[in-house]
């Protein structure tokens, strides 16, 4: 019996033991965390308001302009105003405001034109390059005067002069509209 009671005695040890230690042992505190990404949420940018691009004031000029012709851009250029005017394959263009336009005739009216759809004389070059070019052959037009052997015309509203008829200072440079 001692021997039973020995036993009885070693395991009743162990499980008070064990008690122990579990009681002082910090709460153990469980619990489940699921977190399932299937992505960023979806970033709604609205389209962007629609360019409108107000036409420029209208060129207005006591007389029709003079026209010369640019060489390097195969361009002609108004002289004597105080107008970005340019004129080539019959339609003027017109710079005013960081942007483009062409109408008909040198007076307008204006239609805004793309960069990209500018002829390529004035695709080529900046306007400041242009206006220093329209300086040197407008010093030129007036030294020279009569005698001036570049291509220029008198710009007349409503007529599209003919490019491949170019007229000199000998008769004024006016077309005839042809």
């Amino acid at each position: 019996m001692e021997r039973h009671f020995g036993q009885i005695s070693v395991i009743f040890a162990i499980s008070a033991g064990l008690w122990v230690v579990i009681g002082m042992a910090a709460p153990v505190q469980a619990g489940v965390d699921v977190n399932i990404n299937i992505g960023a949420p979806p970033v709604v940018v609205a389209p962007p308001p629609p360019v409108v691009v107000a036409p420029p004031p209208p060129v207005e000029v006591e007389m029709a302009p003079e026209m010369i012709y640019l060489p390097e851009a195969g361009v002609y250029v108004a002289v004597g105003i105080p107008f970005d005017l340019y004129f080539v394959s019959g339609r003027y263009y017109y710079f005013h405001g960081g942007s483009w336009y062409w109408g008909r005739g040198y007076g307008g009216p204006w239609t805004h034109v793309v960069y990209r759809s500018l002829p390529p004389g004035l695709q080529r070059y900046k306007v400041e390059h242009l206006r220093q070019y329209r300086e040197r052959e407008y010093k030129a037009y007036k030294a020279q005067g009569p005698r001036f052997n570049g291509k220029h015309f008198v710009a007349v509203e409503g007529h599209r002069p003919n490019e491949n008829h170019h007229m000199n200072g000998h008769d004024q440079g006016r077309h005839n509209g042809r």
